[in-house]
């Protein structure tokens, strides 16, 4: 076999590979809600202040369990951050993020309130669960046009 022809061969490969993993990566709605819960988790986290670093341990805890699903169901775990244009809404999503939490840890903190960080954190979940979903159909759309 020439090293065309494997060339070739390993291409087609590739290519078949990411179309499998774009007709995969479709997550089921629990999967975001999943991302969205642990995202709102950490806005919420204030709130349980002085146990604050104690209400993590759940949400560490979540993240290992979504990563073991994501293994489970697609054979890996693809990461967040990963190079392309699904950095563009991480872009656009750790500012809110940041911004909710900041507010979280000032109402707690500032004005020992409360309420507040649970109402952040609910609009974090909604904001969250749009994230998720856009990032999946970037990533999907990416897996896609490289066909």
């Amino acid at each position: 076999m020439s090293s065309v022809a494997e060339a070739q061969q390993a291409l087609a490969q590739i290519h078949a590979s990411r179309a499998q993993l774009a007709r995969v990566a479709q997550c089921p709605p629990t999967r975001h809600l999943a991302f969205a819960a642990l995202e709102a988790g950490i806005v919420a986290s204030p709130a349980a202040a002085p146990y604050q670093l104690l209400a993590m341990i759940p949400l560490v805890l979540g993240l290992v369990l979504v990563v073991r699903w994501d293994r489970r169901r697609l054979g890996m775990f693809i990461n967040g951050y990963r190079r392309g244009r699904t950095r563009l809404v991480i872009a656009a999503f750790l500012p809110v993020l940041l911004a909710l939490y900041g507010a979280s840890v000032y109402f707690v903190f500032a004005r020992q309130e409360i309420w507040p960080s649970l109402l952040l954190a609910a609009l974090m979940f909604g904001v969250a669960t749009y994230m998720s979903i856009v990032w999946q159909r970037v990533f999907v759309r990416e897996l896609e046009s490289s066909l």
